[in-house]
């Protein structure tokens, strides 16, 4: 029986891409999809025929962060913020179009502040890593400890906040909390201690939508393909970009570099045939092509490249990201290379041992075929309806 389905995201590109997938084969088997997002998502929403319920958020069309000690520090407060000024802008739709369940991203908040007040069943989706009792992503790799002051300001505010959704003033359970359901977008052999999750944990791996919307790309000639890209989020190490031109300006890669907003491809001069500088780039088409991605190792472009076999060097930075890099060095996916560590010669002898190493193509190789084995976005639909069902 079709059912009012509403996703409630993130605004940020890592985090609604993962989604697309699941959205699409939900809108497939006849149910009616709303996704709360901002205007630069409409597109892809409405492209897999979801509806687009738009809201402003904090963070600007989508999030996007220096990576700097002190931005991560004030993280927590902008997205209490963000959840707050989100229910107060979409609560007047759903009251009007009450769902039959919430599923939404890790780090909306306040889809879970709405389908406690509203007694809605919500699932959670998790396009990074999940946590149990036994694995939390923020005691591997602390991105901000509990006694930092704006942490400590954020934790305040929501306490004060919860009973209001009918909630125990517990921000510990509230942040905690491991839900009924999760969905996460990995498969379990790469997440850490993926042996420990149980059946509250569903590994439908990367669920890829269509993104036709977003271009094609072929490349131009019979060179060797390196992608080159930070993300979407990264502001704050434009210099990046003029030490990969130098590593590869006299290699034999076609190299395709996407600088994203905040660089002018004309800041890096004169530029040889066989480098490409461009702001954005599909993504999924060039990885089709590619043989190494240089790759700032956000959990989205890591599921990507390993989805289409394409080994890694990835250079993070932040903490999320480093424990990407370490976990594909760890499994023999590729290299990690610290920021402090990159040079010109650092990165392009990291770019050629990878390209050269046959056991670490191997063992992406393997994983790939396992990934495209798995349909992602119907295990994760079978998830969602079961949940549904069980209500």
């Amino acid at each position: 029986m079709p059912s009012h389905i509403a996703f409630f995201n993130f605004p940020a590109i890592g985090h609604v891409n993962p989604t697309l997938g699941l959205v699409e084969e939900l809108v497939k088997r006849g149910h009616r999809v709303t996704c709360t997002v901002t205007r630069h998502f409409v597109p892809a929403v409405e492209s897999i025929g979801a509806e687009a319920v738009v809201y402003e958020s904090v963070f600007g069309d989508f999030y996007r962060s220096p990576y700097t000690a002190e931005a991560n520090a004030g993280e927590g407060l902008r997205c209490l913020r963000e959840a707050t000024s989100l229910v107060e802008q979409v609560g007047p739709f759903y009251e009007r179009n009450v769902p039959d369940v919430i599923v939404h991203d890790f780090m909306a908040w306040g889809a879970k502040l709405y389908a406690a007040k509203h007694g809605i069943p919500a699932v959670r989706l998790f396009p990074s890593y999940a946590w149990n009792e036994k694995f939390s992503i923020q005691a591997k790799f602390p991105l901000a400890e509990y006694t930092d002051p704006q942490v400590m300001e954020m934790v305040g505010q929501l306490t004060a906040l919860l009973p209001e959704f009918g909630l125990p003033a517990d921000p510990m359970a509230f942040l905690q909390e491991i839900g009924d359901l999760g969905i996460v977008f990995m498969p379990r052999a790469f997440h850490y201690d993926g042996e420990t999750f149980d059946e509250r944990f569903v590994f439908a791996g990367p669920c890829l939508g269509d993104r036709s919307h977003q271009g094609h790309w072929q490349p131009a000639g019979d060179r060797p393909v390196l992608l080159v890209s930070l993300g979407t989020a990264a502001t704050g190490w434009p210099e990046f970009f003029s030490t990969a031109v130098e590593a590869f300006r006299d290699s034999e890669w076609d190299v395709v570099i996407a600088v994203g907003d905040h660089l002018d491809p004309a800041e890096l001069g004169e530029l040889p045939a066989h480098i490409d500088v461009r702001r954005h780039v599909p993504q999924l088409d060039v990885l089709g092509h590619a043989r190494v991605f240089v790759t700032h190792g956000g959990m989205n472009s890591t599921m990507e490249s390993l989805h289409h076999g394409v080994p890694m060097v990835v250079v993070p930075q932040m903490n999320e990201q480093r424990a990407n890099g370490l976990r594909v060095d760890e499994l023999g996916l590729g290299r990690h290379l610290a920021k402090e560590d990159v040079t010109a010669r650092s990165l392009r002898e990291a770019v050629d041992a990878v390209a050269g190493d046959a056991a670490v193509t191997g063992r992406v190789s393997e994983l790939s075929t396992a990934m495209r084995a798995t349909d992602g976005p119907t295990i994760a639909a079978d998830a969602v309806e079961a949940h549904l069902a069980a209500r």
